[in-house]
């Protein structure tokens, strides 16, 4: 009889035994589980924060209106007009030289012309071009993209001008196109010594955000050094004309 009851006895402690095994799994696989959680917690957390922050470093701190830029860049190419193909430069002076560029200031010893901008803008030269293949000589754009400047020259023979007029002809058909408006047709300045003649048209592609171009031209040396501005009003044209002696 006490031999039966001391099997049962020990039998009930292994159930026991087997039992708080049983919790002690259960318990080890809550806390997996739990860990196992945090740390996806953490490093979703982690990655969405990075994700931000690299979002900001690449957003730009300006105002700038992804259409107008689009607008700009066209309307400098339509009114650059002149070919900058090596036929452009074939009758090219030997003597001809581009201009030096130093910080956002710009001066041509070969035409006197020089052009200073405010310390935001962005002047890239082509001196380090082939005067065979670019006639251009400089562009400078201010920092919000809602002013431009470009220089070049263009071969006259070449180009078959023999006359300013000439010259003007691409602009003025420009300056007479869809979404385009003339506003003046007898701008003239005087830069660097060399007498410029011109014209002024509205664009409207965008309505609410128009641009004004103003395309002067001069003869240098057997050249037409064509300048084209480019801004949000007259009024900021007018300021750009301030840049150039």
């Amino acid at each position: 009889m006490r031999g039966d009851l001391n099997e049962q006895f020990q039998r009930a402690q292994s159930a026991a035994g087997g039992d708080n095994t049983s919790e002690k799994v259960i318990v080890g696989v809550a806390v997996f589980v739990a860990v196992c959680f945090i740390a996806i917690v953490i490093g979703i957390t982690v990655f969405v924060v990075k994700t931000i922050d690299k979002f900001i470093e690449a957003e730009p701190q300006t105002n700038i209106n992804p259409e107008l830029v689009t607008r700009i860049n066209d309307l400098n190419q339509r009114a650059f007009g002149g070919d900058t193909s090596d036929t452009s430069n074939k009758y090219a002076d030997p003597n001809f030289k581009y201009g030096t560029v130093n910080g956002t200031s710009y001066y041509s010893e070969y035409s006197g012309v020089s052009f200073t901008a405010p310390s935001d803008w962005i002047l890239t030269s082509y001196a380090a071009s082939t005067p065979s293949t670019s006639t251009r000589d400089i562009s400078a754009t201010g920092n919000r993209m809602t002013s431009s400047v470009i220089i070049q020259y263009e071969s006259m023979k070449a180009n078959g001008y023999t006359s300013l007029d000439d010259a003007l002809k691409t602009s003025r058909t420009t300056a007479n196109s869809q979404n385009n408006t003339l506003v003046d047709d007898k701008v003239s300045a005087k830069w660097g010594g060399n007498k410029f003649t011109g014209l002024i048209y509205k664009n409207t592609l965008v309505a609410s955000n128009p641009t004004y171009c103003e395309i002067l031209v001069a003869e240098v040396n057997g050249y037409v050094l064509r300048i084209t501005l480019s801004a949000s009003s007259e009024d900021n044209l007018a300021i750009l004309r301030t840049y150039f002696k």
